[in-house]
């Protein structure tokens, strides 16, 4: 589990990211990241962790690098809170340990800086 520049939690499960949907005392249903965008239906069931149940269909790809990106780009956000960095030293640590799969899916690296 990973959180988002928001400190949301995010769930990584087969190329897909799913953020929460509803919580109980003991499961949590998340949705894809993707529901508000496309509509998409996935939903992944969880108890102290662990997927015991997914439900409905995805209406896109699985992008397995996106949940380094995510990271990467959280952990960036937090740098950049709490060091004196400039933008450039931050981004390239950053982008710099990334995997080239990441880095290919990557916006245009001059929109991060």
């Amino acid at each position: 589990m990973m959180e988002t520049i928001k400190e949301k939690p995010l769930f990584e499960y087969q190329g897909y990211l799913y953020i929460i949907n509803k919580e109980s005392s003991n499961k949590i249903i998340w949705c894809c990241r993707n529901y508000g965008h496309g509509q998409c239906r996935g939903r992944l069931h969880t108890m102290n962790g662990q997927v015991i149940q997914t439900v409905g269909d995805h209406n896109h790809e699985p992008v397995h690098s996106a949940g380094q990106v995510i990271a990467a780009r959280t952990k960036m956000n937090n740098t950049a809170k709490q060091t004196g960095h400039t933008t450039h030293d931050i981004v390239a640590d950053g982008v710099s340990k990334l995997s080239d799969h990441a880095i290919t899916s990557l916006t245009n690296l001059q929109n991060l800086k």
